[in-house]
């Protein structure tokens, strides 16, 4: 059975809107940059939202408030380099004590204002990941499904639910975006965010992201040995976000 079909399920890069949410500055840009980049260039209407200010992205002597105001012009220059331009911030405090369903209560107006027919965000339920922004943020993100399909949240007619969730990052991808022609934008974007990458570490994570991006190439892409790069994610319908065991295998 074609479970992708009978969901409705289509291609990332064949969507005209798209809601990229991300816990700091920089998390769509590691994790989705290219096909930002590749959707933007196409005419989609792409939003990002930040969940968090990225006050404590940093190790050594910087003042958080200090480095939030710095990561927010980073942001800035990140989103200009994909061509994204429309973003929002949310303002938590980076490692702070909001909970998933606040961003919940933040999220839903903006996904009934812009009903994007893809949400992507960071994958919580991958294995090993300890940060509580990336879980928070991803199962929030998730959750947004169930409150929009039930009476809690209160809508006119027609009534809007994603119809698509994509969450990057993830140990359980099942599609890809073919994102070769922006990878350069992608590497741009990602090295806006000076605060975070401009670091000796950076030439050795550069050249990681591209061994997993032709890795990726090669798993989903047919005679993709040239050289192409894709970016991975996890593809589920808001149906396979509850009760629905096989969404981990599907």
């Amino acid at each position: 059975m074609d479970v992708r079909a009978l969901l409705g399920l289509k291609a990332l890069d064949d969507v005209q809107s798209a809601l990229f949410v991300q816990p700091h500055p920089d998390d769509n840009e590691v994790g989705a940059g290219g096909t930002m980049a590749k959707l933007a260039a196409k005419g989609c209407r792409v939003v990002a939202v930040t969940v968090t200010d990225g006050r404590y992205g940093a190790v050594g002597e910087v003042h958080p408030a200090q480095l939030a105001r710095r990561r927010q012009e980073e942001l800035v220059a990140a989103c200009t380099a994909l061509g994204i331009q429309e973003h929002i911030e949310f303002g938590f405090e980076d490692l702070g004590s909001y909970t998933e369903r606040d961003v919940v209560n933040k999220l839903v107006p903006v996904l009934l204002d812009i009903r994007p027919e893809v949400v992507v965000t960071v994958d919580p339920w991958t294995p090993y990941e300890a940060h509580p922004d990336h879980v928070k943020t991803g199962r929030a993100v998730a959750e947004c499904a169930i409150r929009l399909a039930s009476l809690t949240v209160s809508q006119t007619s027609p009534a809007y639910v994603p119809p698509m969730f994509a969450f990057y990052a993830s140990a359980y991808p099942n599609a890809a975006v073919d994102v070769t022609d922006f990878w350069d934008r992608k590497i741009r974007a990602i090295e806006a965010h000076e605060s975070q990458f401009a670091t000796p570490e950076w030439p050795a994570l550069r050249a990681y992201l591209e061994f997993q991006a032709r890795v990726a190439a090669q798993r989903f892409f047919e005679g993709s040995g040239d050289g192409r790069f894709a970016e991975t994610f996890k593809l589920l319908s808001p149906r396979q976000l509850h009760f629905f065991p096989d969404a981990m295998t599907s």
